[in-house]
């Protein structure tokens, strides 16, 4: 995997891209070691572009798994495409610039108070890093980060406030684990319902006597995370044409992070298979969020059961504050 880092001076990025190589066994880039050339008073002297671009692309290529700090804005267009993860941190000006001045300090000592070139390499550093939040800064700057991560395909991780390193180092791994999710997911089909199955349809359907009536010699796929369940969905032919997303569900520490979706085309192409042509999906009317995703998924709203849950389930559902009391249909031409 390769992981970018970036904000502005005196946010973290080092420090937590030193801290994530550690953890993950990573190799750790820093694009000041590529843009600066070796001197005798560090950060003096560019080295030539061309010349940069290549020293990076070698050391890049040279490992599978690296996590790089800090910014390649105006670099090689083609590093945008280097990266199947970009963190983006960003703290409060007040905070980081104290934060700077102190590192300066503890870098150079009573150079920066008694020798007049390091006062002013100082002072001209902390107003360049000062104005990183000011809107038309014509050097790097929220603004142009800004910019350049709305041009990005690569899943981002934006973390703008003042959290402790623990807990960025949690998200970020947070966020890790569900690109790999993404992309070790996959899918069999079962036929028994074991409790570990029973407990993720019940999440969805509160009854175990309605999951038992369409589950018997129907299609029943689970998602697998490794050798975990962690997404399950029924089918159900209802005649020659048309067939029905009986129960779709996804266990609560997955949720959000896109599986719903990666379901709903599993169950679209598992039904255009078996020669199907429309994919009917129901929910309550208390479902919010399933209603936004399926609709989001070019299913129509085609007709309402009233009162179907009051009439078919024996104790109320209360969901997102609302009591589900009706079942609404949803079709989708496949």
């Amino acid at each position: 995997m390769k992981i970018m880092i970036f904000g502005a001076s005196g946010s973290g990025t080092t420090t937590l891209a030193h801290r994530l190589s550690i953890e993950l066994g990573f190799s750790h880039l820093d694009t000041d070691d590529y843009y600066w050339l070796k001197s005798e008073i560090p950060f003096e002297l560019k080295r030539d572009p061309q010349e940069r671009d290549d020293l990076f692309t070698n050391d890049f290529n040279k490992n599978e798994n690296i996590v790089v700090s800090g910014s390649i804005l105006n670099w090689n267009a083609q590093f945008v495409n280097f990266f199947d993860l970009v963190v983006f941190l960003w703290i409060p000006s007040a905070i980081r610039i104290p934060r700077l001045i102190k590192r300066e300090t503890a870098l150079y000592g009573e150079l920066m108070e008694t020798d007049d070139y390091w006062k002013k390499k100082h002072a001209e550093f902390i107003e360049w890093a000062s104005g990183y939040d000011q809107p038309g800064f014509p050097s790097r700057s929220f603004e142009q980060h800004t910019k350049w991560l709305n041009k990005l395909k690569t899943p981002i991780l934006r973390l703008e406030s003042d959290i402790t390193i623990e807990e960025r180092l949690r998200l970020v791994n947070e966020k890790i684990e569900h690109l790999s999710i993404h992309q070790e997911l996959a899918f069999t089909e079962k036929n028994e319902i074991n409790r570990t199955l029973y407990d993720l349809l019940l999440s969805a359907d509160p009854s175990i006597e309605v999951i038992n009536s369409y589950t018997h010699n129907n299609q029943i796929f689970v998602a697998l995370y490794r050798t975990k369940i962690i997404g399950a969905f029924v089918l159900l032919p209802l005649n020659k044409s048309t067939i029905e997303i009986k129960n779709i569900a996804v266990k609560a520490q997955y949720q959000g992070i896109g599986l719903g979706k990666r379901l709903l085309k599993k169950a679209v192409n598992a039904s255009i298979a078996k020669g199907f042509k429309t994919l009917r999906i129901a929910t309550g009317n208390s479902s919010i969020g399933q209603l936004a995703l399926y609709q989001k998924e070019n299913f129509e709203l085609v007709g309402m059961n009233h009162n179907f849950f009051i009439d078919h389930y024996p104790h109320p559902i209360i969901e997102n504050g609302i009591r589900c009391k009706h079942l609404l249909i949803l079709e989708k031409s496949i």
